[in-house]
């Protein structure tokens, strides 16, 4: 069946199947993964997943991601920022360095 996200007009991406890179675990649906911290930057929308058994965090390697409307996300994105106040994440290299800042935090090593 496989996992779709979609921004109507903007982007979309799609995931057939998310492997947990720390215990292994395969799934093509949401059973087995949460996908709550799934973030939208300048590259599209980057799953970011959360294993439901090991609670390890990751970005899904095997994610489509699709842009269309480069500058409607753009605008989206920037908006979303100013509205929320959360940090802009531009692109997929830093999801992925948050994801792994998670897992540190999670882990107790924590971040200096």
């Amino acid at each position: 069946m496989g996992l779709k996200f979609r921004l109507r007009g903007l982007a979309e991406t799609f995931l057939d199947e998310i492997t947990c890179p720390s215990c292994g675990r395969r799934g093509n649906d949401d059973q087995h993964f949460t996908t709550e911290m799934t973030k939208v930057t300048f590259d599209g929308i980057i799953v970011v997943a959360q294993c439901r058994d090991c609670a390890e965090i990751f970005v899904p390697e095997t994610q489509r991601l699709g842009v269309l409307n480069p500058e409607g996300l753009r605008q989206a994105v920037e908006k979303d920022v100013r509205e929320t106040g959360e940090s802009l994440m531009p692109d997929v290299k830093a999801v992925r360095l948050n994801a792994e800042k998670l897992n540190a935090q999670r882990k107790g090593g924590g971040l200096h």
